[in-house]
């Protein structure tokens, strides 16, 4: 008897193949919050210790903007007392971090002299 050895056909099958889809672009990564570069506050008329509470809080929420630079506009200042004037020096001290700085800017010669007599005449900008 004589056996015969055969091999099965090759079956191969044919499966549709669905395209890979391109990869999606990485999305961008969230861009960091931006400080302001200057913060600005204007003030004006009298600044006495009446005022004093209202500027300390808006003084402090300047120094927690983050911004390298915070101007004070005092042009518009009559007349500020001792008070005020400690207030301007003590947010100076607060920015104290290198790169960070407090500007009094175009202050009257009466305002100038009180910023003098506290230790804030070298924060004035002419």
């Amino acid at each position: 008897m004589t056996t015969l050895l055969t091999r099965p056909a090759d079956r191969t099958a044919t499966v549709p193949v669905q395209p890979t889809p391109a990869p999606a672009p990485p999305a961008p990564a969230a861009a960091p919050p931006t400080r302001p570069a200057v913060s600005r506050l204007v003030l004006t008329g009298e600044l006495s210790q009446a005022e004093a509470a209202g500027l300390s809080s808006q003084l402090d929420a300047l120094v927690r903007s983050g911004a390298p630079t915070v101007e004070v506009d005092l042009s518009g200042v009559q007349r500020m007392d001792v008070t005020v004037a400690r207030l301007l020096l003590r947010a100076s001290w607060h920015l104290g971090d290198p790169g960070r700085s407090l500007l009094l800017l175009h202050p009257r010669p009466q305002v100038h002299r009180v910023l003098r007599f506290v230790g804030a005449g070298t924060l004035v900008v002419r």
